[in-house]
């Protein structure tokens, strides 16, 4: 080999071993690399850049603003609710009860962020069926991973191979959006029976070590706060003389005690629901949700000459799904609001949140908490918009105990759905790249305010973004030197004893490795040129060699470090090494023969 292949080849050593020991930031070691390369000759400066304008790259940092759109928005709130909703009965139905949604919720969003909002309503459900949580998580973090591989938007390396096969097609088609998915869903059936069946077997019952273990869902709350009992739904009828006052004037909380939570408005077929705040003018036909005695909802009705009716049960899921958020407050040692009443503090209106029960030594209060005074120690059950209950966890007067993962307001949640049909059907139809549809679906769901700007600043991953840019010079470099040859040449050498199996499992293997010890996107951008030669060498289809590669990648379930959902559930499952191998290895097996077979079959 030249000089110009040996500084290759220690270039992508030295970056594989400050990937595995950390030495620097991951980012520092990635941008390093075109710079190491540019000054030693090995490739010139429009190589090096080359990064910063691939498709993948924009594609990945767009994606990242659209699956983070999904989780504000509450598409994934309202899917760990149903989880919630729906679990109970036998362990292994509660656990397709929990990776199901989370499988299919990370085809089109961050598999990391599917396990955020995920892992609360878990917690619950382990402590709801008696279940150790560590009989759980493990199979929650494997199906987000496995959902992964189910779409193009799924995952890192399925990006950046979709758009190096386009790159290398003679017709300029890359990887299309569901072509993973032939592939992904038979995988993802088996590995799902593989971990409610048998990877569970594996795994002791250890106690979880994170605070969650202890969080509530606001469906809980309510039940054990009472919130139920004292719900009426007054309605305004025409004749009514409450009609075109508001609801300050009739005196609704000043008055009768009562708290109004939220007015639905029907017109047609568009329904409104409106904040109840005092100066909110009331129509005939509003059905006012309101909490408190029922003595003084029977006198508010026959003044005001409203129509009273008792809420259903299913009022909890209704207002929680039109951005009422339900949480648990208690107030700081040092607060200025001990020994003083809801009412003279007015709070309603301070901060716009409604106080509906109130839990004092054991024991739910009801009646007339808006005047007793506040001791340290109670708790509090508030309701009103997420936001504003965001806003009270920064006040030192007041200490908010409910997660704030379970404070998205879902309102928008259909709307995020939509967006992410858009964004994904041009690119499926041939109409545009995936690329600018989804610049096209960051941009819409910044817009519509289903993800805030500063949300989307947050959601964007620089970090896995720089690792890219950086070793896709790399790639070329190792293409251009013949090293990619070589090893290409190498693994189809096997072809001859293994067959075309034995080639996809080569390079299948390779990816798994390298993503459990480094990274998954460098393991893709290192090896697309090693698959692209194992194919043009006429051994084994591109599109084959390509997605051989990206399963590889996804494929890390035998070690927790390298891979965030893994690294997520280890703390809370109370997890160690050995049970990410014993667990894991079934179902890397299982993975990598169901993908060989079905590559060499299809």
């Amino acid at each position: 080999m030249e000089l110009h292949a040996w500084i290759a080849v220690a270039t992508l050593t030295a970056t594989i071993f400050l990937f595995v020991t950390k030495w620097i930031p991951l980012e520092a070691t990635a941008l390093s690399i075109p710079v190491v390369l540019v000054a030693t000759g090995v490739i010139d400066a429009h190589q090096g850049l080359m990064g910063f304008g691939n498709h993948a790259v924009i594609a990945i940092g767009a994606v990242f603003i659209v699956g983070a759109g999904l989780k504000e928005s509450g598409v994934a709130t309202l899917m760990a609710r149903g989880l919630e909703q729906l679990g109970g009965g036998s362990r292994t139905r509660t656990l397709f009860i929990i990776m199901i949604p989370a499988c299919f919720l990370s085809a089109f969003m961050s598999s990391a962020a599917t396990v955020a909002v995920f892992l609360p309503a878990v917690m619950v459900l382990a402590r709801r069926t008696d279940t150790p949580v560590s009989r759980l998580l493990m199979p929650l973090g494997f199906a987000a991973i496995l959902g992964g591989s189910l779409t193009l938007v799924g995952t890192t390396p399925n990006l950046i191979l979709g758009e190096e096969v386009r790159l290398r097609s003679p017709d300029g088609v890359g990887l299309g959006m569901f072509e993973f998915t032939k592939i992904g869903l038979p995988v993802a059936a088996l590995g799902l029976v593989y971990l409610a069946l048998v990877a569970v077997r594996f795994l002791k019952d250890r106690p979880g070590e994170d605070r969650l273990r202890h969080a509530q869902s606001p469906e809980e709350l309510a039940r054990s706060y009472g919130f139920h009992d004292n719900l009426y739904l007054i309605t305004v009828v025409p004749r009514s003389p409450a009609v075109g006052r508001t609801i300050g004037e009739i005196g609704v909380g000043r008055k009768y005690g009562l708290t109004a939570l939220q007015i639905h408005r029907p017109g047609g077929l568009l329904h409104q629901y409106i904040e109840p705040a005092p100066d909110q003018i009331l129509e005939a036909g509003d059905e006012i949700l309101v909490e408190g005695e029922a003595e003084a909802c029977w006198r508010l009705s026959e003044n005001e000459t409203l129509q009273l009716g008792v809420a259903g049960p299913q009022v909890v899921e209704r207002i929680l799904a039109r951005g009422v958020a339900l949480a648990e407050v208690t107030l700081s040692p040092h607060s200025q609001a001990i020994g003083s009443t809801l009412r003279k503090l007015d709070f309603r209106s301070a901060k716009g949140l409604n106080v509906v029960s109130l839990w004092r030594r054991g024991k739910v209060v009801l009646e007339s908490i808006a005047l007793l005074p506040l001791h340290l120690g109670d708790a509090f059950l508030i309701s009103g918009p997420p936001q504003r209950i965001r806003e009270l966890s920064r006040d030192p007067d007041y200490v908010v105990l409910s997660d704030q993962r379970s404070l998205e307001d879902v309102r928008k949640a259909p709307l995020a759905m939509i967006i992410l049909a858009l964004t994904l059907l041009p690119p499926v139809l041939g109409l545009v790249p995936l690329a600018i549809s989804a610049l096209a679906g960051a941009l819409l769901m910044v817009g519509t305010r289903c993800i805030s700007l500063s949300g989307a600043r947050r959601a964007i991953d620089w970090r896995i973004l720089f690792l890219i840019i950086g070793t896709i010079p790399l790639g070329r470099a190792l293409e251009e030197q013949g090293l990619a040859a070589i090893l290409g040449d190498a693994i189809l050498g096997l072809q001859g004893s293994l067959g075309e199996p034995g080639v996809l499992l080569v390079l299948f293997a390779l990816a798994s490795l390298l993503s459990m010890t480094c990274n998954n996107g460098a393991s893709a951008v290192i090896l697309a040129p090693v698959a692209a030669q194992v194919a043009s060498a006429g051994g084994v289809d591109l599109h084959d060699a390509f997605l051989a590669v990206a399963f590889g990648a996804t494929c890390v379930f035998m070690l927790p470090f390298g891979n965030q959902c893994n690294l997520m559930i280890m703390g809370p499952g109370g997890y160690r090494t050995l049970d990410f191998l014993r667990a894991g290895s079934g179902l890397t097996i299982i993975m990598a023969v169901t993908t060989v077979i079905l590559l060499t079959i299809m």
